[in-house]
């Protein structure tokens, strides 16, 4: 990933997005925003408990950034489900304002509608953005253990197959920081929930057993693989290798911050005119 500074903000683009001039493609950090702590202080989701003036103050100046209007910020509401919207250009703006017009229980978005800046908010789970250049098309993952266990990315594919007639092996993806295996134990219903729907072997790949039996999972692996399962070209696809808890002056961490933190943003859009330059 490439980083930005522009407002005074501290931003990210994918390398692999930056010959596409049509696309906005873009990781939020945490840095110089307006909510106190614990949500310090670029905190973009209003479910956490922040201050929603503070909200809203950050996600106009990521819009400014990005060179939107706030009021078109699309979200939804994520539960770590199965659940894949079609966005059309009426949808523009749910969730921005106020979180109960979110999109309901919903954990991905795809869509071929211009200036629709397309947001998952995360802090530990991986956000997974997805660009089909032939028939313009866009779409964003929300995948933490349970998504990545239930095939999210896999499913916002096949939607985006269904509905625009994407051919996998020409889309673009980037896989978001997140947790690393480095900081990810987990437990022996994850790592059983992971057997059942890969099988032990397959498992192995990104579930690391150590000798005291304590169990690791590597979400960036897991979702790479499923995007090459998919039919993703592995050279059209960036993973920012980036983990939350490392870096957690950096971004929002669920985990490094006992649960109580903000959440920063996975956002794509198609751009109808020139995209502002970074």
């Amino acid at each position: 990933m490439v980083e930005h500074g522009l407002l005074g903000i501290r931003f990210f683009t994918y390398e692999i997005f930056d010959t596409y001039r049509n696309v906005t493609n873009v990781v939020t950090s945490r840095h110089r925003g307006r909510s106190k702590p614990p949500y310090a202080s670029f905190n973009l989701a209003f479910h956490v408990g922040d201050d929603p003036n503070a909200v809203l103050d950050n996600r106009a100046t990521a819009a400014q950034l990005l060179g939107f209007e706030p009021e078109e910020f699309t979200i939804a509401r994520q539960v770590h489900g199965t659940n894949v919207a079609v966005v059309g250009s009426r949808d523009r703006g749910r969730g921005a304002v106020v979180e109960d017009d979110a999109w309901p229980d919903t954990d991905a978005m795809i869509t071929r509608a211009p200036d629709t800046p397309l947001a998952v908010l995360v802090a530990d789970c991986v956000a997974v953005s997805l660009f089909d250049p032939s028939h313009n098309a866009v779409a964003i993952a929300h995948a933490g253990w349970a998504g990545t266990c239930k095939r999210i990315v896999q499913k916002t594919i096949q939607k985006m197959t269904e509905h625009f007639d994407t051919r996998p092996a020409e889309l673009v993806a980037g896989v978001s920081p997140s947790i690393g295996a480095c900081h990810y134990p987990i437990g022996q219903d994850v790592v059983d929930a992971f057997d059942t729907e890969f099988g032990p072997i397959h498992t192995g790949e990104f579930i690391d057993i150590q000798n005291d039996g304590q169990a690791t999972l590597d979400l960036w692996a897991c979702n790479r693989g499923q995007l090459i399962d998919a039919g993703v070209r592995e050279d059209n696809i960036e993973v920012a290798g980036v983990c939350t808890v490392c870096q957690n002056d950096l971004f929002f961490s669920h985990r490094a911050e006992a649960g109580q933190t903000g959440r920063f943003a996975g956002i794509i859009m198609l751009n109808s005119s020139s995209p502002r330059a970074y």
